[in-house]
This record gives structure tokens, C-alpha cells and sequence, in this order.
């Protein structure tokens, strides 16, 4: 029987993969946090800094597929080098920018790197981490983008200036890259496919799974990123106070990092809990749409900060790792293809980020309660977050009901390869995976 390796350097390669997303979160959101600034700077429109925000998720659209596709046939290693080179030239490129449309380039550059890794990230932890310590594994990879996130609202909102924003984007960047480097290592059992590129696709792109996972991504990050964007306005406009919005900023700032630490522990939770996903996952999305459609109904109080302090970090936080966890849980997909899938998930969770939020959730809120700010607007806008909620858990029931854990899945796996006779020892397998693995 086939015996996946536990290697110790695989803690390593999580802690660098993860300083890697957090160093690049950060450079894309840190003009958020600065927003004033770079409108003031390069003398750009609301709209056309949305644009500098959204591009290098724009640029991960276009290239997550070329990415997993890549590092299927030619390996991890080369794919991450290119891709990390190439984002930190576009963060060095935004350091020098004088102008908009070199700014603009440059933030698309930027996208590669996260573009190469959230489509490797599935394959990557599948092989570092098989067995139920992979659901921690991912959860920590995960809170690197709302740790990202928090560090750049909070240092780009006490800058003075915009190129010290850029400056400081490119240096962690270049620390993420150090990291990485001074930790990768190729995994002994990473097999890079043999057969043609168009076979390959042909191959996975028949499977609906993994279309139906790419939905998944889809509205369960542009649903995330909704809350991103909007969470700091929408408290300031329920608690009444324009003055209050450093209050509203200090609960963004710590509902974000208890969903990081909630990331890490609730997957691993749910997956002891639960023997397969899609219970834990449509408890989590029905939780997590139920608080965000009632809350701005209610008055600036308590259940402010209990849903955002305690509901919603213990929920929601578990639905990102889990999506990224689909790649390697779905079943009949070669491991030799893992990449590929991931390109394609991380495709339609980049559309996702760049669409949902601006483009569907915002508008239909603005036609279905007439405001373009206020209460009311917010009330439609978190409304339409349900709403994204209750449909994420409808493509839940268009794939199978996969094993809750990595150690699960490859139970049934060793089951189906040995005959209905091995399916007694396979469970039995899982069993010692369960127990074996420590966190």
C-alpha cells in the first residue's frame, strides 16, 4: 500500500508560502488604506483608482490557468521564479511611477505572483501536508490574505506620502522572496505530466467538478471581498458619526485578525467534527449570509460587534480554506493535474474578487433601495451578501459530497485502486492519518 510522506520540511514551506501572500496582499491593498494619497498624487477619479485596485487580481484572470498549466508540466520551482521575479519588477516599476498609466502597468505585473501561487497552493499543500493537518495547513495560507490586508489598511492609512507606501510594498516583497527561496524545496514525489498540453486541458476541462468548484470560488471570495470593501464605511454609516470611523476601523482591524486565527483552527475543527464538507460548508455560508443580511438593520450596539468579533470570524474564516482545499478533494483528478485545476479555481475566484463587489452586489443595491450611500445602501449591499451566501451553498449540491479532509479522500482513493475488499483496511488508514499527524 502506498504510504504518503510526512517530510519535516513541509512546515517550512507553509511558513514561506504564506509571508509570500501576506507580502503581496499587503502591496495590493495598501493603496486602499492610502486612498487619498494616490488620488492626490496621480490626479486620478474614485473610478479610475478602483481601477489600480482590481488590477492585479485583472492580471490573475488572465494568467492563473497559464500558471497551474505550467507548473504541471514543468514544476513548481521554475513557475514560482518567473512569476515572483516578474511581480517584484512591477513593484519596483510602481515605486518609480510618475504618472498613471505607469502605475497601472505596473499593479498588473504585479498580479503574477499570486496568480502562480493561488493556483499551485492546492497541489503544493496536497503534497507537503496529506493528511488531516492539511486543513490547518490551508487555513494558515488563507489568513495571509486578510493578515495582508490588515497591515496595509492600517500602515497605509498612517502614511504621509504615497512613495513610502510603494517603497515599503516593494522592500516585503523582497523579504517574501528571500523567504520563499531560502525555504523551497522540490518534493520528492512531484511528478511534472508527460502528456500534451491540449490533452490535459481536454482532460480536466471535461470534468464538470471542476468547473463547479470554479463557481464555488467564485462567489464564496467575491462574497469575502464584499466585506472587504465595504466593511469599514458600512459600521461608520450605522454608527451615525462620520467622526466615529477610526472606531469602525479599529473593529475591521480586529475582526481581521481574529478571522486569521479562526482560519487556521475552525477547518481543522470541522474536519474532526464532520466525516465529509458539504454539511460544515453550508452551516458556515448560511451562518455567515444570515448575520451579514440582518446586521445593518439593527442599531450600532452589541450585535455590531458580536457578529464581527464572534459570528463572523468563527464562519466565514473557514469558507476560503475550504474552497482552496477543492482542487485535491473532488474526485477522478490526477495528481499530475492538481495545478491545472487550482488555474482554473483561482481564475474564477480572481473574476469573482474583481466583479462581485462593484459590479453586481453594489449596483443592484443602489437599484433596489435608491441610495448610493447611507444606511440604506449599506442594507442592500450586505442584503446582496446573503444573497451570494444562499447561492454558494445551491453549487455545494452540483459536485459530489467530498471527504471533509485530505486523509479521507485518500482513503477512499487507496479503496477504489485495491477493490471493495480494501475498503475496510483504507478506512482503517485513515484512522492512523487521523491520529498521526500532529498540528
Amino acid at each position: 500500500m502506498h504510504e504518503e510522506k510526512l517530510l519535516p520540511w513541509r512546515w517550512a514551506i507553509l511558513v514561506g508560502m504564506t509571508i509570500l501572500l501576506v507580502s503581496l496582499q499587503f502591496a495590493f491593498i495598501i493603496p486602499g488604506g492610502a486612498a487619498m494619497l494616490v488620488m492626490q498624487e496621480y490626479q486620478c477619479e474614485p473610478m479610475a483608482f478602483s481601477m489600480i485596485m482590481s488590477i492585479p487580481y485583472f492580471s490573475g484572470v488572465l494568467l492563473c490557468i497559464a500558471g497551474g498549466v505550467l507548473a504541471d508540466r514543468i514544476g513548481l520551482g521554475k513557475v514560482f521564479l518567473v512569476a515572483f521575479v516578474i511581480a517584484a519588477l512591477g513593484a519596483l516599476g510602481r515605486c518609480l511611477a510618475v504618472d498613471y498609466g505607469t502605475l497601472f502597468v505596473a499593479s498588473f505585473f504585479m498580479g503574477t505572483g499570486v496568480a502562480a501561487l493561488n493556483a499551485n497552493s492546492a497541489k503544493l499543500l496536497r503534497m507537503w501536508f496529506p493528511g488531516t493537518a492539511n486543513s490547518f495547513a490551508m487555513g494558515v495560507y488563507t489568513a495571509g490574505m486578510s493578515g495582508g490586508a490588515a497591515l496595509a489598511i492600517y500602515v497605509g492609512s498612517h502614511l504621509p506620502e504615497i512613495h513610502q507606501a510603494w517603497w515599503i510594498s516593494f522592500g516585503l516583497i523582497v523579504v517574501g522572496l528571500v523567504v520563499w527561496f531560502a525555504v523551497y524545496r522540490k518534493h520528492p514525489d512531484e511528478h511534472c505530466a508527460n502528456e500534451p498540453v491540449g490533452q490535459m486541458l481536454r482532460e480536466v476541462l471535461r470534468d464538470r467538478n471542476v468547473w463547479v468548484i470554479g463557481i464555488v470560488a467564485f462567489l464564496v471570495f467575491g462574497m469575502t471581498n464584499v466585506n472587504g470593501s465595504y466593511m469599514v464605511p458600512a459600521v461608520t454609516a450605522l454608527m451615525g458619526d462620520p467622526a466615529a470611523a477610526p472606531i469602525a476601523g479599529d473593529l475591521s482591524t480586529i475582526n481581521t485578525v481574529i478571522t486569521c486565527i479562526a482560519s487556521m483552527l475552525m477547518p481543522v475543527v470541522f474536519a474532526k467534527a464532520f466525516k465529509n464538507l458539504r454539511a460544515p460548508f453550508v452551516i458556515c455560508l448560511a451562518v455567515t449570509g444570515i448575520t451579514f443580511a440582518v446586521t445593518f438593520f439593527i442599531p450600532y450596539g452589541v450585535w455590531t460587534w458580536v457578529a464581527y468579533l464572534v459570528i463572523l470570524p468563527v464562519f466565514m474564516a473557514a469558507v476560503m480554506p475550504f474552497t482552496k482545499m477543492l482542487p485535491t478533494l473532488i474526485p477522478n483528478i490526477k495528481p499530475e493535474h492538481y495545478g491545472v485545476v487550482g488555474g482554473i479555481q483561482a481564475t474564477f475566484q480572481n473574476v469573482g474578487m474583481f466583479l462581485i463587489a462593484s459590479y453586481v452586489v453594489s449596483p443592484l443595491a443602489i437599484a433596489f433601495t435608491g441610495a448610493t450611500d447611507g444606511v440604506a445602501y449599506y442594507e442592500g449591499v450586505y442584503v446582496g451578501v446573503g444573497v451570494v451566501c444562499a447561492v454558494a451553498i445551491v453549487s455545494l449540491f452540483l459536485f459530489p459530497n467530498v471527504r471533509s479532509s485530505v486523509a479521507g479522500k485518500i482513503a477512499d482513493d487507496q479503496a477504489r485502486a485495491e477493490g471493495p475488499s480494501a475498503r475496510e483496511i483504507a478506512a482503517d488508514d485513515a484512522e492512523g492519518i487521523l491520529e498521526g499527524e500532529h498540528l
